[in-house]
């Protein structure tokens, strides 16, 4: 866009920055004197990268650090290691903390019996492309050095929300990931910002066995008002899944969030910057990507997984999902009803040493997965929110499956 719109953009996220300051304190506080039920085990403490903000949005923070979860049946005394999904938080790059997704990360570590470690990324626009995937990319490799976790490197995968699910592709792109190894210094050079380094440990760290997107940002390369059409609109349900565009509330976010992120002059096809663009040779053997029906951003995350899947990709006139409501309450579709293959297939690849996973779930908006979102935004459809929260537990029961069963088998 131009300057002035784009300055404009940005003057916008500033401002719900600033009013959100106050919220994020008094969770803070409210969480030192009254912690949560979903509270991480231990907070780690690194510095790989200097004024990162993790568990708060404060002027010149303390060091990063990490919320770890253990599974509660784990003993933290017993010298056995445990498989690692590391999760990167939403908020458009620009909002949020991993503070957000305690409650997930809490039922996951417990549903599927793996360590979870929460990272963090300085926010937009003061922070732009690729300064986030810096943040997470040394992040995860000092998590991964760190002897003291009862972490398996061998049997690890990103998963993010939003936002960082655009930066947990991005990041298993990168060579430090895919080589296991993080150079101190890195050789510049203008067309690749992230180099292979010459000279590997004797045991680099296996790279991530999978990623898995959650209601994705993964296309810049589509206008923000081309977005909102794609996806059905249901208006027999009640408010606020039942809105029109006009009241789409992600859709809306999105210039600007977008916009904040995104280098003036940059190219949008970057796979680093629009991962939908990544060639599947260049992400980890196995892909689950997991979308909202109600969400503007579904599109383009079935599109990337057909893409990747080698399938017939969908063109940008074909809605997503159905128009109809589902008939089952609180439960995935397992694509076997009318127009299921819109809701859940899988394919395999490289004789079965690779699969692609495509998950649709019916009749919750973006962000359904988040706790905070389903009590700030879905306050007055309470069918909506047990849905979207039964929907959130089956949809960690897909994921630890599938994990377990095909990944880290």
């Amino acid at each position: 866009p131009p300057v002035i719109e784009r300055a404009i953009h940005a003057a916008s996220i500033g401002v719900i920055q600033g009013l959100t300051i106050p919220t994020e304190l008094i969770r803070g506080l409210r969480d030192t004197y009254y912690p949560p039920p979903g509270r991480p085990d231990i907070v780690k403490a690194y510095q790989p990268r200097r004024r990162l903000p993790v568990r708060q949005a404060i002027p010149n923070p303390p060091p990063p650090q990490c919320p770890i979860f253990f599974p509660t049946h784990h003993d933290l005394l017993s010298p056995a290691v445990l498989p690692c999904l590391f999760t990167i938080h939403g908020g458009g790059f620009t909002l949020g903390t991993p503070a957000d997704d305690d409650a997930w990360n809490r039922s996951f570590a417990d549903t599927a019996s793996v360590l979870v470690i929460a990272l963090n990324y300085s926010k937009a626009p003061w922070s732009a492309f690729p300064h986030p995937l810096l943040d997470v990319e040394a992040l995860y490799h000092a998590c991964l050095s760190d002897a003291s976790l009862p972490l398996d490197p061998s049997r690890t995968a990103l998963c993010g929300f939003d936002a960082g699910a655009n930066l947990a592709l991005a990041l298993s792109q990168l060579p430090s990931v895919r080589a296991g190894y993080l150079p101190r210094t890195r050789q510049r050079h203008p067309q690749n910002p992230f180099p292979t380094p010459y000279h590997l440990p004797t045991h680099p760290f296996p790279p991530p066995r999978a990623v898995i997107p959650i209601c994705g940002l993964l296309d810049f390369s589509t206008a923000p008002a081309l977005k909102a059409p794609s996806r059905p609109y249901k208006p027999t349900l009640a408010a606020p899944r039942g809105w029109g565009p006009s009241l789409d509330l992600a859709a809306r976010l999105l210039p600007s969030s977008a916009w904040s992120y995104i280098p003036y002059g940059h190219d949008v096809s970057d796979p680093l910057l629009s991962p939908a663009f990544a060639p599947r040779r260049a992400l980890p053997p196995h892909v689950m990507v997991v979308a909202a029906e109600l969400d503007c951003l579904a599109h383009e995350s079935w599109r990337a997984a057909c893409a990747w899947a080698g399938r017939a990709m969908p063109d940008r006139e074909t809605p997503v999902g159905r128009r109809g409501v589902a008939r089952a309450r609180g439960c995935l579709d397992d694509g076997r009803g009318p127009g299921g293959g819109k809701f859940a297939w899988g394919e395999e690849h490289d004789g079965g040493a690779g699969t692609t996973r495509w998950l649709l779930v019916p009749d919750v908006m973006h962000g359904f997965e988040s706790a905070g979102w389903r009590t700030r935004y879905m306050w007055a459809d309470e069918e909506g929110r047990r849905d979207a929260e039964m929907k959130t537990y089956a949809c960690q029961r897909e994921m630890a499956d599938w994990l377990w069963g095909v990944v880290w088998k």
